[in-house]
């Protein structure tokens, strides 16, 4: 099927990207998810190809094993319906104690070398994280197949999971290789693509070590370029193309990263458009990026990030979405 053919419903075979961002990052796309859903008419757990990076990948695990947008609504109102209670499931705001390793050594050294940029380089010299990850295993092991052709992982043809490899800075996308993803779990998988330098730890999967997939990419959209999806719905919590202008010294380094992250995105929708694919890409506004502060980590502004994304969201989806499908690709 070529990218200009539709599926047999005469419907328009889509993509869904969630990118890294943590604690706020959920609660920022949860309500833009809503609106694309309105929209679009179209329900975001249908999506033909799942692309997850960190927290983004912890979304999409569960909406490709069945869990609804409804009930990721309900479990952000407080209603957690065994799912997911981020009021104890998220951590504190601060970091567990480290542990005396580096996370990825020789991800600076690659650095050094001229073979990594800087934001993957530099966080391979930050103690390696402590997190308790139960949670979270806990959380996906619910959408695990316990049995079956997509036993270890979810029932969904392409789900794709994006984490780096610690030594080589390489991204891998779990689940895009049928065969391969028969030897990965899944509750591993998730906990390598949320392993955030300095709060998580590593995780080892066939003999190497991975780190959080957003080090290298905010969200791997590129990934898509050589796939036969028609258009492409990416939510980018850690871009953002019309930042605010900050007074606090914390804040202005965290916009500083996203400079690096949005142009990051930037080159990957215009990898994904010169393939001839529509793009509906959605970032969060000013106004979300004054509700995240400065700390994506912190549960304590969850409820403040998701009251927010409701207000934003209606005009920011509406707006990205006319951009998208009007563009000339």
């Amino acid at each position: 099927m070529s990218n200009s053919q539709q599926t047999e419903n005469n419907s328009p075979k889509r993509a869904l990207v969630l990118g890294c961002g943590a604690v706020a990052g959920a609660a920022w796309m949860i309500p833009a998810l809503a609106q694309v859903r309105e929209k679009l008419n179209w329900n975001p757990e249908s999506a033909d190809i799942f692309i997850g990076t960190s927290v983004g990948a912890i979304l999409v695990s569960l909406m490709a094993g069945g869990i609804s947008l409804d009930d990721l609504i309900a479990s952000q109102e407080g209603n957690h319906l065994d799912i997911w209670n981020h009021d104890k499931d998220s951590g504190p705001w601060y970091p567990p104690l480290p542990t005396f390793k580096f996370t990825a050594l020789n991800l600076f050294k690659k650095m050094r070398a001229g073979e990594l940029d800087s934001l993957t380089g530099w966080v391979g010299v930050l103690p390696q994280g402590g997190f308790d990850m139960q949670p979270f295993i806990k959380l996906v092991d619910r959408v695990k197949k316990q049995s079956g052709k997509h036993k270890g992982w979810v029932d969904h043809e392409h789900c794709w999971l994006v984490s780096v490899d610690d030594q080589t800075g390489e991204r891998k996308a779990f689940g895009r290789d049928e065969h391969e993803s028969r030897t990965v779990d899944l509750s591993d998988a998730v906990c390598a693509s949320y392993g955030v330098p300095g709060w998580c730890p590593p995780v080892e999967i066939n003999g190497h070590k991975y780190i959080d997939g957003g080090v290298v990419s905010p969200c791997s959209a590129d990934l898509l370029v050589d796939t036969d999806v028609d258009e492409v719905i990416m939510l980018v919590p850690m871009a953002c193309s019309k930042p605010d202008k900050p007074f606090s010294l914390f804040k202005k380094i965290e916009r500083k990263i996203r400079v690096g992250m949005t142009a990051i995105v930037d080159h990957e929708v215009a990898l994904l458009e010169a393939a001839g694919k529509k793009v509906i890409r959605i970032e969060p506004t000013a106004d979300d990026l004054e509700a995240f502060g400065y700390n994506m980590m912190d549960p304590r502004r969850r409820k403040l990030v998701y009251a927010t994304s409701q207000k934003t969201s209606p005009y920011n989806v509406n707006t990205a979405v006319l951009k998208g499908l009007n563009s000339s690709s």
